[in-house]
């Protein structure tokens, strides 16, 4: 049985290592998210010599693994999974697959599996440069959302995340909350403040007469992609748009955001599409059977 606990700071480099030599790029795989959502989704991870594992739990019931990362064998890691799976008297389901891991199970593991695509998990991924010039036809709407706040409001500035502002961007993620559904997160983002510089954090918040309005947290996931975890706007109608646009001019090291998945909700896939993602990243489960 595979020796799972909860992830922990001292687990990041480690990680980190493994996301970055898997080449892959999905909001499920960076640390970060690992860490941050360690409780509310019940995430444990294991190691052993070569391989690194991660699954979940549902009302303390083992319910899947994700595809183990490996400097080894990875036929031999999935069978640990699977062992693990038979242990602990559940059926085995690796799920959060992209396409070229689904791939690689079906070749592997053929009939023993079915596979089944989990659209409501799929990232919307860009190119960071066409969120920052908003350039063409197609981003013809949201340059006058821009036009429109800059003619409106004079008097704004944006900032970088930092000690001194954390409560600002804090009012603005409760304000956000107090007129929307509860989400579970404003314990998971003063979490993110509380451990901003160990985790590697970053991100922008958004003043309009010196009151904040919107606010964005992100990390990196490799060299290449960062991912925007949370994204909060109140009060101004323009401000997820401003937000949006400010972090992909200012964090120009990146090629691709990773902006996450819509969860199934039907606004938040209307306004990701909005934007024309380079990128659908898909996720699809694999049982065993």
């Amino acid at each position: 049985m595979l020796d799972f606990r909860p992830p922990a700071i001292a687990d990041k480099e480690r990680i980190e290592a493994f996301v970055r030599q898997s080449g892959q790029i999905g909001c499920d795989t960076g640390f970060v998210n690992t860490y941050l959502w360690r409780d509310h989704y019940n995430i444990r991870v294991a190691f052993d010599e070569d391989s690194y594992y991660k699954c979940y739990y549902i009302d303390g019931q083992l319910t899947g693994y994700s595809l183990p990362m490996t400097n080894g064998d990875i036929r031999k890691a999935i069978e640990k999974v699977l062992l693990d799976a038979k242990e602990h008297g559940v059926k085995p389901l690796i799920g959060l697959l992209n396409e070229t891991n689904a791939e690689l199970i079906k070749r592997l593991y053929g009939d023993r599996i079915v596979l089944s695509e989990d659209r409501d998990s799929f990232d919307y991924i860009y190119e960071r440069e066409n969120l920052a010039q908003l350039a063409g036809k197609k981003y013809h709407a949201k340059r006058n959302h821009l036009s429109r706040f800059k003619r409106t409001y004079i008097d704004y500035s944006v900032k970088e995340l930092c000690k001194n502002n954390f409560a600002d961007a804090m009012d603005v993620a409760k304000r956000w909350q107090a007129e929307n559904d509860d989400t579970g997160e404003l314990d998971i983002i003063r979490d993110a403040f509380d451990h901003f510089d160990e985790l590697g954090l970053f991100g922008l918040i958004l003043y309009v007469s010196d009151k904040p309005a919107a606010m964005c947290i992100a990390s990196e996931i490799n060299d290449c992609v960062c991912d925007v975890s949370f994204e909060k706007a109140v009060d101004i109608d323009e401000g997820f748009a401003v937000i949006n646009n400010e972090f992909a001019k200012h964090y120009t090291k990146y090629k691709l955001i990773n902006r996450e998945e819509d969860m199934g909700l039907e606004g938040l896939r209307k306004a990701k599409l909005s934007y024309h993602p380079d990128i659908l990243y898909t996720k699809s489960h694999a049982v065993f059977h």
